[in-house]
């Protein structure tokens, strides 16, 4: 789990140490189908990777075909309310809630960037 903390007053973020070979995980998938999906709700789903360990993420894409338990669950949420149209807020909520049920966290960048230190102090746990 992580904690997300305002630095302005004086909190830091704190992260698990992230260990192994690290990949990033897209919080939206890129499978055909659910891709079609978030585009059509606005979101764009190379915006929002986590970086996290890669035996993490086999994982959460293990378990079953097209994806593993990750994209299932994502096709559970959307196949509830097919005709639904989400805001940004409501889909990064549901993300959210996914790491945490699948207990993945990492920092969060998009797809094209690289993984660079973060700056500034940072706390890990053990």
């Amino acid at each position: 789990m992580s904690f997300h903390f305002r630095y302005r007053e004086g909190f830091l973020p704190a992260f698990p140490k992230l260990e192994g070979r690290l990949v990033k995980h897209h919080l939206f998938p890129q499978a055909a189908d659910l891709a079609r999906w978030f585009k059509a709700q606005g979101i764009k789903v190379h915006d929002w990777t986590m970086v996290i360990p890669e035996h993490v993420h086999w994982r959460i894409h293990s378990g079953s075909a097209r994806g593993g338990l990750w994209n299932q669950a994502w096709r559970e949420f959307r196949d509830t309310n097919p005709t639904r149209r989400y805001t940004q807020e409501e889909l990064l909520a549901k993300a959210f809630e996914l790491a945490f049920r699948f207990d993945v966290v990492g920092p969060i960048i998009p797809y094209g960037r690289s993984l660079v230190p973060p700056a500034g102090p940072q706390l890990f746990a053990q």
